[in-house]
């Protein structure tokens, strides 16, 4: 069956915006304090990486279900998902840089952090978090997973699940180990590849025509991760932001909503909403775009703060008009930088699949 997810798209511009917010709210707390009107954001902000993580486990899956078992689809497959990735990342990580030079000067480049840099343009693991731009982690396991799911695409399907559901054997059995130390074996064992995994399970799932309970998915991953969120900020015996930095905890409250809320978006597909928002949508078209370039935008915005007196209206207009100056940024960055990019790489032929998402949905992985 052939089918456009309108909801997948919509649902990436809202793990997106997600993420801004989240961002836009470390900003403003920085001027007025816990006084920040974003304030709540951060309970559950940050879960939209979380939920970028299962819906790219979903878009892969369910976009090269019917390659497995074609080792011929595999390198224009590796193709495609790195020629996504890769061009836009590297514009975003200029853009990012020229604004880091006329901030902080050389510095950015003698510092010990700044010697780590071949693996961040290279989106390698590492143990030094990326100076440049500090959510290319999310991106490390991304192209790890694609890596991976070209290794699997490689036996057919049968063989391709079992693999996967051993890789999720392995990372439940590490979370009783420690941490290993080199940054590839603990990205392959982290708990964040079981949110991939979920995606994946979505994608079989209803590719197989299951499509019953969307109602109650969506009822139920958002009651859990309520209850979850309250749970953990009211019984860790440490802050609540230092408790999320675990990867575990954070997988165990956010990991389980996100699949369930990926589920219950699929297979309500043409049932709800019946017409997705178009600034939504649109979101979805540029959240990779948004989700690279909004912190060199909050750069710019932070500036503007320095000059806003933070009483209650003109701080009220600072953020509305920082929320609204990043995401506009973030789609002209889509516009003429990544739109364009990813026109050099169409040339390849795209391989047989089963569903077809929207143009932008097909190409992108939230933050």
């Amino acid at each position: 069956m052939r089918e456009h997810f309108h909801n997948v798209q919509a649902l990436r511009g809202f793990a997106c915006l997600a993420v801004v917010v989240c961002h836009t709210r470390m900003l403003e707390s920085e001027f007025v304090g816990d006084a920040a009107i974003l304030g709540p954001i951060k309970w559950f902000g940050f879960a939209g990486v979380d939920l970028f993580f299962v819906l790219s486990g979903f878009i892969i899956s369910a976009t090269n279900r019917r390659d497995l078992g074609r080792p011929a689809a595999v390198p224009g497959y590796l193709f495609r998902r790195l020629w996504r990735v890769y061009p836009t990342y590297w514009a975003a990580m200029a853009a990012a840089l020229a604004l880091l030079w006329a901030t902080i000067g050389n510095d950015l480049y003698i510092s010990d952090a700044g010697r780590d840099w071949p693996r961040w343009v290279a989106l390698a693991p590492t143990a030094m978090p990326n100076g440049i731009i500090g959510q290319a982690w999310t991106m490390c396991y991304e192209v790890m997973f694609y890596l991976a799911f070209g290794v699997v695409m490689l036996g057919p399907p049968r063989l391709a699940a079992a693999a996967l559901g051993g890789w999720a054997v392995v990372v439940l059995i590490g979370l009783f180990r420690p941490v290993p130390t080199a940054p590839l074996a603990a990205q392959l064992q982290s708990p964040f590849v079981l949110e991939f995994l979920g995606g994946c399970a979505v994608a079989w799932l209803t590719g197989w025509g299951f499509r019953r309970g969307w109602r109650a998915a969506l009822i139920l991953g958002l009651g859990y991760g309520t209850v979850g969120t309250v749970v953990a900020a009211t019984t860790t015996t440490i802050p609540y932001d230092d408790a999320m930095a675990g990867q575990a905890l954070r997988v165990l409250v956010f990991g389980p909503p996100a699949v369930l809320i990926v589920y219950g978006c699929v297979a309500a597909e043409g049932a709800w909403p019946k017409r997705v928002p178009a600034w939504l949508s649109r979101l979805g078209d540029a959240s990779y775009s948004l989700y690279l370039i909004h912190p060199s935008a909050l750069l710019l915005g932070k500036w503007a703060g320095v000059c806003v007196s933070h009483t209650r209206i003109p701080h009220l207009l600072w953020v509305a008009g920082t929320l609204l100056g990043v995401v506009a940024v973030g789609l002209q960055f889509h516009r003429w930088v990544e739109r364009p990019l990813l026109a050099l790489g169409k040339g390849r032929p795209k391989p047989r699949t089963d569903v077809i998402l929207l143009p932008e949905a097909v190409q992108q992985r939230a933050a």
